[in-house]
C-alpha cells in the first residue's frame, strides 16, 4: 500500500507538474474493467486473525461498516486527495540508499465487483527506485465513498530485481483475497483505528490516529491540519505517518 504522503525516514516531499505516465506490460487493468469477487457484505468481515499482533480492541475501529459509493472516482478528502493530486515526487534515504518515488493518477478506471454490487475505482501508479534503479511500481485502486471517507481496493504489485520483475508479492483485490479497507477517515479523530489492509497470511496495517490539527514541516514550509499516525505491520513493527491537506 502506498500513500501520496509520508513523512517517516525524514522524507522530503516534492510535489512535481507532469511526470508523465510509467507503464509496464502484461497488466489486466484497462479501463473500466470489471473484475468480479463475492465475499461483501455490509458489515465487513475480519478475517485477520494473527493473535500475536498487538492489534486494536474492535471498539476502537471505524472501519467496520461498508459505506455507499455513488460518485467514487472524485477522491476529494483534504487528506487523500487523489483526484486533485494528479503527479507527485517523493525523495530521500531508506536505510543508506537512495530513494525516489513517482506517484501518478492514471487516465483509466477499474471496475471491482463486491457480491454483486460495481463499484469504479480511480487507478494511481506508484514507481519507486533505490540508487536509481526501478525496485517496485504498483497499480493502487482507490474509491471515495460517500461519506467522504477514502477506501483501497487493492494492488497490483510488481516488485523488480536488476530491472526485471521478481515477482508480484502483496498484490491483492478486494473480495477475492479479503474485505476493501478504509484508507482515510472522512473526519479523522484522536483514537480512530482503521485497517488500510487486512489480507490473510499476505498483509496487515493498521493505523491508529494519534493527533488532529497538527502543524507539521512540509516541503515549502509549515502546514496546518494534518493528522499523525502509527501504523503496525504484519512484523509487530510500528511507523509514523503524517497526512497533510492537499498534499
Amino acid at each position: 500500500m502506498k500513500t501520496i504522503l509520508l513523512l517517516a525516514y525524514t522524507w522530503t516531499i516534492l510535489i512535481a507538474g507532469s511526470q508523465g505516465y510509467f507503464f509496464i506490460s502484461n497488466i489486466n487493468a484497462q479501463s473500466n474493467n470489471v473484475v468480479n469477487n463475492e465475499n461483501e457484505t455490509g458489515v465487513i468481515p475480519q478475517t485477520f486473525t494473527d493473535v500475536d499482533l498487538p492489534t486494536k480492541p474492535e471498539s476502537q475501529r471505524v472501519d467496520l461498516v461498508m459505506p455507499s459509493f455513488s460518485n467514487p472516482t472524485n477522491i476529494t478528502n483534504p487528506l487523500f486527495p487523489i483526484s486533485k493530486l494528479h503527479s507527485a515526487v517523493l525523495l530521500g534515504n531508506i536505510d543508506g540508499a537512495i530513494f525516489r518515488a513517482e506517484t501518478t493518477l492514471l487516465p483509466e478506471t477499474r471496475v471491482v465487483d463486491l457480491n454483486g454490487t460495481k463499484i469504479e475505482t480511480s487507478v494511481s501508479q506508484y514507481t519507486a527506485y533505490l540508487n536509481g534503479r526501478i525496485h517496485e511500481i504498483a497499480l493502487d485502486l482507490y474509491a471515495q465513498a460517500d461519506d467522504g471517507s477514502v477506501w483501497y481496493f487493492g494492488e497490483d504489485v510488481y516488485n523488480y530485481k536488476d530491472v526485471v520483475v521478481e515477482d508480484t508479492e502483496g498484490t491483492w483485490l478486494a473480495g477475492k483475497d479479503g474485505p476493501a479497507a478504509m484508507i482515510m477517515p472522512a473526519i479523522p479523530k484522536v483514537g480512530d483505528v482503521f485497517r488500510p489492509e487486512n489480507i490473510p497470511g499476505n498483509v496487515l496495517e493498521e493505523v491508529e490516529v494519534k493527533s488532529i490539527d497538527a502543524k507539521v514541516e512540509g516541503p515549502f514550509g509549515p502546514v496546518n491540519g494534518a493528522i499523525i499516525t502509527e501504523e503496525l505491520h504484519m512484523d509487530g513493527k510500528y511507523e509514523d505517518k503524517i497526512f497533510a491537506p492537499k498534499y
